[in-house]
């Protein structure tokens, strides 16, 4: 964590200009809970953003209680500066977006953040670009809003407008990651399926085996009480062959099957030693 420079200028970010991320500048003016501060490092981590800029905060800027919220957020947590002032967060910034729920009755331009988020991000190629959030019980006050040059509102239910800082936050990381994912890509999670070991598909005999036992145990359920049981297997058929089963597969539908029997089975003959017991004792 570190202070804002002795001259009060900001510190020229990193990074090469034609990377977006390396452009954006999240600020929080005044947040008022570690908790929230934390969890808005998180969404950065997610998102890809990697510059925090706190002016004011009510809490001091621990980086252990930080860190220890937000997991494995050491370097961003290092690299965030604390100022004294909004205008001196933003000084080196060229465009600046602030975040309300509020609207003003002064004319300003207000877009909801997936239709902004391109033009935001297309202007990091002019320098930073600021996303501005306010404190979590009032939001940014008119002198801040002032100082933007266009504002962000989420839509929400018109009843319960407020959001917490932290899902307002990411709600806006979201579509701007999205809109760098357009512009240029961005290296993204692998969601194939995970590998695991190719189990051979099931044979037209082993097919065959469970069709049998499974007959059985439907049998033994009562299923084809005097009925044909051949157009219920027919559908059974048609079910477990489209599903192309594989060799485990038809391993455990058989284990099933088998302990279906093996339950009836037993059933029956507890039930088949209660009458015998009963007809014993009428006998007596």
């Amino acid at each position: 964590m570190s202070d804002s420079p002795a001259d009060g200028s900001s510190r020229p970010l990193p990074g090469a200009a034609d990377d977006p991320f390396r452009r954006l500048v999240v600020v929080l003016h005044e947040p008022q809970d570690l908790v929230n501060v934390a969890l808005v490092i998180r969404g950065m981590m997610n998102m890809g953003l990697r510059h925090l800029r706190v002016v004011n905060p009510d809490e001091e800027m621990d980086p252990y209680r930080l860190t220890g919220i937000a997991h494995g957020s050491d370097e961003l947590v290092e690299a965030a500066e604390v100022h004294d002032s909004l205008e001196e967060a933003l000084s080196d910034c060229t465009h600046v977006v602030g975040t309300s729920a509020r609207r003003r009755s002064v004319k300003q331009q207000w877009r909801e953040p997936g239709e902004a988020a391109p033009e935001i991000v297309a202007r990091t190629g002019g320098g930073n670009v600021a996303v501005v959030f306010g404190r979590e019980d009032k939001g940014l006050s008119n002198d801040d809003l002032d100082r933007c040059h266009e504002l962000l509102n989420i839509p929400t239910n018109p009843e319960k407008t407020s959001l917490n800082l932290s899902h307002a936050a990411l709600i806006v990381f979201y579509e701007l990651r999205q809109a760098v994912r357009e512009e240029q890509g961005v290296p993204e999670r692998d969601l194939s399926p995970k590998p695991t070991h190719q189990v051979p598909r099931a044979t037209a005999e082993q097919l065959e085996s469970l069709f049998e036992v499974w007959e059985d145990a439907l049998d033994e359920l009562g299923m084809f009480s005097g009925i044909d049981p051949g157009p219920k297997m027919t559908s059974f058929r048609s079910i477990f062959q489209r599903a192309e089963l594989d060799e485990r597969e038809v391993r455990l539908l058989k284990a099933s099957a088998y302990e279906i029997l093996h339950y009836a089975r037993r059933e029956r003959a507890r039930l088949r030693g209660e009458i015998e017991g009963d007809d014993a004792g009428e006998e007596e």
